[in-house]
This record gives C-alpha cells, structure tokens and sequence, in this order.
C-alpha cells in the first residue's frame, strides 16, 4: 500500500465512471463509536471534511455492470457502508434490500492533474459525515491497466480498513466477471460491535494498570497532550493549510536487517525517531500518541470500520527502553477512552487542534498483501488544515515508507526535511550496529511510573 495525500496523487487519465446509490425506507437507530461521535462533533462545528480513498489497479477496461454488482455486494457486505448519521450521537443502518444502484458520472479525463482534480472534488462533495451515502465509487478505465476507486468520509473506514476493501472488492470485482477465485471468509460487523459496547461497555478497576498507565502519563505531562517538540513557525492558536511529505524511509534491504531480538523493526524504528528529534535540538524523551487497531479474532481481521484507538506512548533512543514503552502501549489500548476521560484527575490541556502523533502498519500482515504487486493499492488523504506534525510510517515489501502531514509554513518545510534525513540516517546506522542506543542488549528501566509497567 503507498500512502499518500489527494493534492500528490497521480491518477493517469481515462475514463472516469462513478456510481450512485440511495437507500429507501427509515432504517434501524445505531449507535456510534466514541471515534465516530468525534468525527462528527468535529464536523458540526465546522471543520473540514476528513476523507479516505483506496485504488487499486485491474486487468484491461472497466465491466462497469461487473464493478456496479462488485461495489454493491461490498456495501452489502460491511454494516458500516449501509449507515448514515443523522445526528452527532448516533445514525441509522438502511435496508441492503432498498439499495438502489445506478450509474453516474462519465467522464474521459486527458492528464494526471485534470484527473486527480474531478476525482478529489468528488469525494469532496460527496465523502460528507451527513446525509447517505458519504461514500463515492468510482473507476478510471484505460484499455490496458484500470483502476478501482472508492472515497469514504473518514466516518466508515480506518486505514486498516483500506487494505480490507482492496482485497474484497477485487475478488467481488472478479467474480462478477466470471474469473474465479476463492470464497471471501467470514467479516465481523462494525455496526454490531458498536451496539454490543454501547449495550455492555467495558469497565477497568481504578487500580487497573492499564488504566493507571493513562494516569501516570497524563499526570507527568501535567495533563497536557503530546505536541511536536520542535518549532514550526506556528504562533498559539493558529493553523494553517496542510502540506504534506511522502517518500521512502528505508529501502528492502535496511529495513530486513532493522529487527534485532528482542526489539521489533517497529521499536528501532520509532526509537530512531526519537534520536533524530533529539539530534535536531528535542527532548531526550519524546511524549507521543499513536493510534492503535483493536481488531481482535480473524473475523474482525476482516471488517471495515474505524476498529481504532489512540494510546500514549514516551519514546527514547534507547531501543530496549523503547520496546517495553511500546509493549505497556499496547496493553493500554484495551482501556476505553470514555473512561480514562471520565476518570482524570484534571483536565486535559490541548495547546493546539492537532496532536502529536506516529503511526506504524505492517501492510505486509493485512489482508490482500500476496496481491498488492499486482493491484498496486494506494491509500489517499484529504488534505486539511494543520497546527501540528504527524507522521504514518508504513512497512511494505519495498522498506518503509513515509507520510508526514505538517503545517505549511516554511518553517516547519525545514524542520520536516532536516527530521526525514536525521531519521533515515539513524536507521541506517543501525543497520551497521551504531545510532541506536542499546539495541538489544539488557533491559534498560523506562521513566518510572509512565513505561515501566511491562
């Protein structure tokens, strides 16, 4: 999967086909995650849209009646595809029955840009928190390689999830053209899951560590949430239009060698951020957020939905100290954030919109990967608006790659490209046994009651 954001997308031109579809009759009351009552206090409040779109590339021209069938068996498919807010605390799930689908937009395109500028406008209008369905299908078809397309408001979906709908929608694609090709396993549904948390929610002791994890980071950063230690050119309470940096981190070779028991390429990788923040003038230690799956079971392995969560975590170049930060994280992210806000014994401070954030996927565990060289999916983001850096660092069979979203001042430019050399190197520093502190030798202690319950 390659990572990228809307405005640096290159779509080659075609002929552009979208797909429409209504769905009848009143539908059932659902409730919603806390990340998607999130979503959509944020977006009642004014905020850009968020969306998400995934292509992925086919054989020869579109069938458009084969990729109607295949998009419409995919909303049939996923729960989450067949809802529709209607208020900032739930939404309603249609009837698949009162689908009605029928073909939209047909439009031949003649360059990247006029492409990627129909398509981003589109989801634009289309991928809305409100009103159904805010997600639109489309296709790019060319006589040799197409591609498939779908953009969803950030409401539906996670990034998981993309990797999910790739897979799905290219066998359902398949099979609706007659190529044949194994059954789909078994999906969870996000719909019932949310029902089954409202219904009988989760609820951690006081003295639970995973709680008290929460806790003690919390009280150490004086309450205040995780933002980027380095100057952005950014003044209190601005924000500016979002920029955004995509490129390679490591090649094939670096990353395979990164791993030395019993730290993960995810810890040297992370603690290498830390060390390269440190060598640009930060904090030895590093306070971040990152946002975790919580998928559990194959079935829901196989879902769509926003199955995620976001725990702190306080990252340092020493790798070992690292790990068992990002082990303690991990645990933490079975502690429901409903209760650790209702639990806090202050409030929180958030000093900007944005937080501080890393994400770290192994694409090469998700669904549909034994495919991806030949589907060439790519993951696009809507660009907004930025007052803080966050960064998404993806593991391919091509080595990790980057994305980091950052305001737009030239500032912050600098400061996102002096931290993507610093990182770079420091990994493949490690590569030769130096740049990272401690890799692997005995256990170093954490900083006392923030990562040292392992």
């Amino acid at each position: 999967m390659r990572v990228t954001a809307a405005d640096l997308w290159e779509p080659a031109p075609g002929r552009v086909l979208t797909w429409q579809v209504t769905g009848g009759g009143p539908g059932r009351e659902v409730p919603l995650s806390l990340n998607q009552r999130n979503h959509l206090a944020a977006a009642a409040a004014g905020e850009p849209a968020v969306w998400l779109a995934v292509s992925f590339e086919v054989d020869g021209p579109i069938d458009a009646g084969a990729a109607q069938r295949a998009f419409a068996a995919l909303v049939a498919r996923h729960g989450v595809l067949q809802t529709e807010a209607v208020s900032p605390t739930y939404a309603v799930r249609r009837e698949r029955a009162s689908f009605a689908w029928s073909p939209g937009l047909d439009r031949e395109t003649t360059d990247v840009a006029s492409t990627r500028e129909l398509l981003a406008g589109l989801f634009d209008e289309g991928c809305r928190s409100w009103g159904y369905p805010g997600f639109v299908p489309a296709a790019i078809s060319r006589p040799d390689r197409s591609q498939l397309v779908i953009g969803m408001d950030h409401f539906y979906t996670d990034a998981f999830s993309l990797s999910v709908i790739v897979d799905d929608l290219g066998r359902l694609y398949d099979e609706e053209r007659g190529i044949p090709g194994p059954d789909l396993p078994p999906a969870s549904c996000f719909v019932a899951g949310a029902r089954a948390e409202s219904e009988d929610p989760v609820r951690m002791w006081p003295d639970d560590e995973r709680l008290r994890y929460w806790h003690d980071f919390l009280a150490h950063s004086g309450h205040r949430m995780p933002s980027f230690p380095i100057d952005l050119g950014v003044a209190p309470g601005e924000r500016h239009a979002q920029a955004t940096y995509v490129g390679a981190l490591a090649d094939a070779a670096t990353t395979e060698r990164l791993a030395r028991p019993p730290a993960t390429t995810s810890a040297v990788v992370l603690s290498a951020l830390a060390g390269a923040i440190g060598d640009l003038g930060g904090p030895a230690e590093l306070d971040i957020l990152m946002p975790m799956h919580t998928r559990s079971g194959p079935r829901e392995l196989r879902a769509v939905g926003w199955y995620t969560t976001t725990v702190p975590v306080t990252l340092g170049a020493d790798v070992t100290a690292t790990s068992l930060a990002l082990r303690a994280a991990r645990r933490a992210r079975e502690v429901p954030l409903e209760q650790v806000f209702a639990s806090l014994s202050a409030p929180l401070t958030q000093e900007r919109r944005d937080v501080f954030m890393a994400s770290y996927l192994d694409y090469r565990r998700l669904p549909g990967h034994a495919h991806s060289a030949v589907r060439r999916p790519e993951h696009i983001s809507s660009p907004t608006l930025a007052d803080d850096l966050q960064l998404w660092v993806s593991r391919t069979d091509a080595g990790l790659g980057l994305r980091v979203r950052y305001p737009a001042t030239g500032t912050a430019q600098r400061v996102v490209g002096d931290l993507v050399a610093a990182w770079s190197a420091r990994l493949a520093r490690c590569v030769l046994g130096e740049g990272a502190d401690n890799p692997g030798g005995a256990e170093a202690e954490p900083r006392t009651g923030v990562v040292g319950r392992a």
